[in-house]
């Protein structure tokens, strides 16, 4: 009889073993949820905290950002700090695709260098990235110049990943070095990204720019209206299935670490442009659903 108790408190216990292992949830590979121009002027961080776990971050000179990242790290937050200003002058330029040409100051490295000193305390337990080129290619940036930049950053600051997001039409022209953790791209208006040929067929050729197999995706989602998308017939209730195609894009894709939204307010770009605050009810809360799954 004590044999056969014993037998049954064994497989007792293993039952309770496997139940208690088939109830845990694997980690997801999409770590991150928030959106671009977070507090970049103005802070909306208090209006989306609760739904988000990255805040997009803007210096606005070469001091500390010590109060500003402590006040947006906080349940649980990391930030992404943009450091464009640092490094690059965006020149007028008719012959490039953006009207603008990027150009390394020549004063980056005493700009750096200051900043740098001024904001020591930044760790990968509080920063997720640093944004350092937007659209580099599509600006015709050098890149040896943006490499340059990468190494100046991680010499500083190694154990924070380096973030580029390219546009759609000039990512052929990208070229990235191993200092460079995130890449991705934007191609706003894309009604079904995760069915939508030509978006998947750019997303394997920035899959193709990557040096190393460690180097993460990020997946630009939308939550922005313009005249545009009505002028070509389209109703802004579309915009539940784009962010939800997005969603399921980004959740496929197993090197996806952080689904990013463009953007929180409007006429930042253009006088017309609705950001998310100005979307109807219905589309902010299939939004907040998605950082809500993301982020808890």
């Amino acid at each position: 009889m004590k044999v056969k108790h014993l037998i049954i408190l064994i497989l007792l216990c293993l039952t309770c073993s496997n139940n208690e292992h088939s109830n845990r949830i694997p980690e997801s590979h999409l770590k991150y949820f928030g959106f671009a121009i977070t507090d970049c002027g103005t802070n909306f961080t208090n209006q989306v905290d609760d739904f988000v776990n990255l805040i997009d971050m803007c210096p606005e000179d070469l001091n500390s950002l010590e109060s500003r990242v402590t006040e947006n790290i906080l349940n649980n937050n990391k930030v992404i700090i943009h450091l464009q200003g640092l490094f690059i002058n965006a020149i007028l330029d008719s012959n490039s695709p953006s009207g603008f040409r990027y150009e390394l100051l020549e004063n980056y490295q005493t700009l750096f260098n200051i900043w740098a000193t001024n904001n020591g305390f930044l760790s990968s337990e509080i920063v997720a990235a640093f944004d350092f080129a937007d659209e580099p290619a599509w600006n015709q940036m050098n890149m040896n110049d943006l490499a340059t930049i990468a190494e100046t950053i991680k010499t500083r600051f190694p154990d924070i990943p380096l973030m580029v997001i390219e546009a759609p039409d000039a990512i052929d022209q990208l070229e990235i070095t191993d200092n460079i953790d995130w890449i991705g791209f934007d191609r706003y208006g894309t009604i079904d990204p995760k069915n939508d040929l030509e978006y998947l067929q750019r997303l394997e050729l920035i899959k193709s720019k990557r040096t190393n197999a460690n180097q993460k995706l990020v997946i630009i989602m939308e939550s922005q209206w313009l005249d545009f998308y009505t002028d070509a017939g389209l109703d802004e209730s579309v915009l539940i299935s784009m962010a939800n195609s997005y969603y399921s894009l980004a959740k496929s894709e197993n090197d996806v670490i952080a689904l990013i939204s463009y953007l929180l307010p409007s006429g930042f770009d253009t006088p017309d442009q609705r950001g998310f605050f100005e979307l109807s009810p219905e589309i902010q809360i299939a939004i907040q659903n998605i950082g809500n799954e993301i982020t808890n």
